[in-house]
């Protein structure tokens, strides 16, 4: 359990890299860069951040997943992050995000599920959270929790474990500030589930999901709210003190106009729209795994005609389209 683990330090000293920096940058600071970091050395330097900070924690990637060395972790961890562009946001969040998952000594892996098309500015969060899970289930992960994050938030904290409880969905993000913003935390309204939320595979099955209606911005993490109350599910939050996020700046995506109908029958809608409805809505056109993060990207209206789209070495799995890649 990440309490007992000899890396806690309290608050998590974050890293903002230069905008040059790569993806391939992240994954050889971690495959080598930090591995070779001499013992009697506090800081390192690279060309896209100066005094890094981060231990060089021992750490195993096998088979899709990063163990800690000596260690059996109570849980398996998925991260799982949507995207629609924001590149530099989910670099900056792939720099930190491993290091303070070590620093709990989890046994985790981070997912990216971007939105590739529809080429439009309407934005489907629920329609890829349903997708990627949906996915993970027909894996052999063996995943035990699900982490449904924010590419826009790093956490600063150690004591706010990344690890789901047994019976109740947990909600992380009570305190958020944005980055060179010197007006403090924000806490946010109670109703909110968004930015980071921990469930496990029963948990999301059991309110279906989020609902797969919601193009835009706003109203799927209100409509995820009123499943729970219409499933009388208890949202568990860590300490005021702990859960606290440095906000990445980044454009407001474009407000959903139909949210309020949408919201006003959301629970008539629990049984018929959400999770168990997502195979025959969207469809997976490209997989890239390394070791650290696997990529989806997602077509999310396969309502339309996909046939100029199709690869030739694509398979279908349940109603999802996938691309068959080698690990690396």
């Amino acid at each position: 359990y990440p309490k007992y683990s000899k890396y806690l330090r309290g608050p998590f000293s974050y890293v903002i890299p230069s905008t040059n920096i790569t993806f391939d940058d992240v994954e050889q600071f971690y495959i080598k860069t930090l591995v070779n970091k001499p013992k009697n050395k506090q800081m390192i330097e690279t060309h896209f951040a100066k005094n890094i900070t981060f231990e060089n924690i021992p750490y195993v990637f096998k088979d899709g997943l990063w163990f800690p060395v000596g260690v059996t972790s109570a849980q398996r961890t998925a991260i799982l992050v949507t995207l629609q562009g924001r590149y530099y946001n989910a670099k900056t969040f792939l720099l930190n995000i491993h290091a303070f998952l070590r620093r709990q000594q989890l046994t985790y892996t981070v997912m990216f599920i971007e939105q590739v098309a529809p080429v439009t500015p309407r934005f489907n969060k629920g329609r890829l959270y349903n997708t990627a899970i949906n996915y993970l289930e027909k894996q052999s992960l063996n995943i035990t929790c699900l982490i449904l994050h924010d590419v826009d938030l790093i956490p600063e904290d150690d004591g706010n474990y990344y690890t789901c409880e047994r019976n109740h969905p947990k909600h992380t993000t009570i305190r958020v500030r944005k980055l060179n913003d010197t007006r403090g935390y924000t806490r946010y309204y109670e109703f909110l589930v968004g930015g980071v939320l921990l469930l496990t595979f029963d948990m999301y099955k059991q309110f279906n999901g989020f609902s797969n209606l919601y193009w835009g911005w706003g109203g799927e993490d209100d409509d995820l709210a009123l499943r729970f109350i219409e499933q009388k599910m208890c949202v568990v939050r860590p300490t005021y003190e702990s859960a606290i996020y440095i906000a990445l700046q980044h454009p407001t995506g474009k407000r959903n106009s139909a949210r309020f109908g949408l919201l006003t029958w959301s629970t008539l809608r629990l049984y018929t729209d959400g999770y168990e409805q997502i195979e025959s809505l969207t469809r997976i056109v490209h997989i890239n795994q390394t070791s650290i993060v696997t990529h989806l990207q997602l077509d999310v209206d396969a309502t339309r005609d996909h046939e100029h789209s199709a690869s030739s070495n694509a398979i279908k799995i349940g109603g999802i389209r996938t691309i068959r890649t080698k690990p690396v």
